[in-house]
């Protein structure tokens, strides 16, 4: 199938044409993706998200399927809401291109690695840490539903979200690396638990470069569930394991400092080669960019507070150690 010329692509596409447009194409008023969009979406997936599923495991439903409950929820707020965000992301050149393999792999191992030697180093120094990190685990039939809702759905709700339209939008706005580091960190902060947030902050970093790099919304979202499948895959191989050949309880283990060190360098290695692969291809070029257009509006200021209260909440079982925060 031939391809339209230029002139006639969506202007959501102008990047990978933009020395070809002609310098009397108007452009038009606002980004075809906003910033303020792009938090909204945000903010629908992890305040819908986490209130549901909450709400159902009070009432007694297993973690899979509150989680699936939460996953339809969040469609369909998403779909009544954002219809006009909706038909920009689909219209995206990103959501229409498909991933690639080779940057799906190689990202994922990066990552893999970068954010589990940072998270060892981490904890080597700070060995509390490991008690914030939550369990997400499950029995008999729903292990199958929570594998299928955390492993493969969760990563593509997230991914529209922090990928597909909040970067984007602030992309439009500010050019890739802001783009890049904002949402990266918006994301990790997202996670709450200050270890988990450490584990993702550099996963975080990766997706959205690869996104950048490939021009394939696809190509992190298979990275996503790759590395969401294997943590939830693993977590229910290990249910009821007897850990006892790695100290009994592991959260109580103390990593030698050399070690930890090590884990370091490993992880900024890894992260350097990724900054070194993965640079920006397939963004927004700043001629067709929209500098003035505001990127602290209501949306990411309201994400940003409800990220650091995550953190916070939870932290609190490290600050006061003598209150019960099982169930929050």
């Amino acid at each position: 199938m031939s391809e339209l010329p230029p002139t006639k692509l969506p202007h959501a596409a102008a990047e990978l044409f933009a020395d070809n447009l002609p310098s009397a194409q108007p452009t038009p008023a606002t980004p075809p993706i906003t910033p303020a969009e792009g938090g909204w979406a945000a903010i629908i997936v992890l305040v819908t998200q986490n209130a549901v599923s909450a709400i159902a495991l009070a009432r007694g439903l297993p973690l899979g399927t509150a989680l699936l409950l939460s996953f339809v929820v969040v469609v369909l707020v998403f779909g009544l809401t954002m219809r006009r965000t909706a038909l920009a992301l689909l219209r995206d050149v990103r959501w229409r291109t498909r991933p690639n393999i080779g940057v799906v792999l190689g990202s994922f191992a990066l990552a893999f690695v970068a954010s589990r030697a940072l998270l060892l180093f981490v904890l080597s120094l700070w060995p509390a840490g490991a008690q914030t990190v939550p369990e997400f685990l499950s029995k008999g039939a729903d292990v199958w539903v929570l594998l299928l809702v955390a492993g493969f759905l969760i990563p593509v709700a997230e991914e529209v979200a922090f990928r597909g339209l909040l970067m984007r939008g602030f992309e439009w706005a500010r050019g890739p690396v802001f783009a890049a580091l904002v949402s990266s960190l918006l994301f990790g902060l997202a996670h709450g638990a200050p270890a988990q947030v450490i584990a993702i902050l550099p996963l975080a970093w990766f997706l959205a470069r690869s996104v950048q790099y490939s021009g394939s919304l696809w190509t992190s979202i298979s990275i996503h569930i790759l590395n969401n499948a294997l943590a939830v895959g693993l977590s229910a191989f290990l249910q009821g394991k007897d850990l006892s050949a790695l100290g009994g309880d592991i959260t109580g283990v103390r990593i030698p400092l050399t070690l930890g060190l090590a884990s370091l360098l490993v992880g900024v290695a890894a992260l350097v080669i990724g900054m070194l692969w993965l640079t920006p291809r397939t963004s927004p070029a700043p001629e067709v960019r929209f500098p003035r257009w505001p990127v602290w509006t209501l949306s990411t200021v309201v994400l940003g507070v409800l990220v650091l209260a995550a953190v916070a909440l939870s932290s609190a079982p490290l600050i006061f150690k003598n209150l019960d925060f099982k169930g929050l």
